[in-house]
């Protein structure tokens, strides 16, 4: 199956929703946060790219799963920047308000991965891959963490 341009941008805006976050997990369990400040703003400027795959998802009627996956990304982003950006709470310090985004973040995480998953078998398992260094680098994040406190 040949690749549209669209999809083309929601393989490449996945792999850099997850080097993205493979990153803020690696320097923040190094203590490294004044470098996470760069991801956070590579996840705001993935908001314009997201919003014009759904757009052109919407007028071109791709199944209402694709579309599903595009609203949850396109949440968690904009969540994501007003909390961390905009707002500025610390909204990890405390569980009553990260265990509602750490769902919001699984609901993204997982509409990248079954979205590229669904646009091309080849490419979804890459992405796979890098949804797996996701996976590994927060285990390292809450392991370092725990070591320090």
């Amino acid at each position: 199956m040949i690749m549209e341009l669209v999809d083309w941008i929601f393989i490449i805006s996945s792999l850099v929703f997850f080097s993205s976050i493979i990153c803020v997990f690696i320097l923040t369990a190094n203590n490294k946060t004044d470098k996470v400040k760069v991801f956070g703003i590579i996840l705001f400027v993935m908001i314009l790219p997201i919003l014009l795959i759904l757009i052109n998802y919407i007028i071109i009627g791709t199944n209402i799963r694709m579309i599903t996956f595009l609203i949850l990304i396109l949440f968690y982003l904009i969540v994501e920047f007003l909390l961390d950006m905009v707002l500025k709470i610390d909204f990890r310090s405390k569980t009553s308000r990260h265990v509602p985004y750490i769902i919001i973040e699984w609901a993204a995480t997982y509409s990248f991965l079954f979205g590229a998953l669904s646009i091309d078998s080849l490419w979804g398992w890459i992405v796979s891959f890098f949804f797996f260094g996701f996976i590994i680098a927060l285990i390292y994040n809450i392991i370092k963490l725990k070591r320090k406190k």
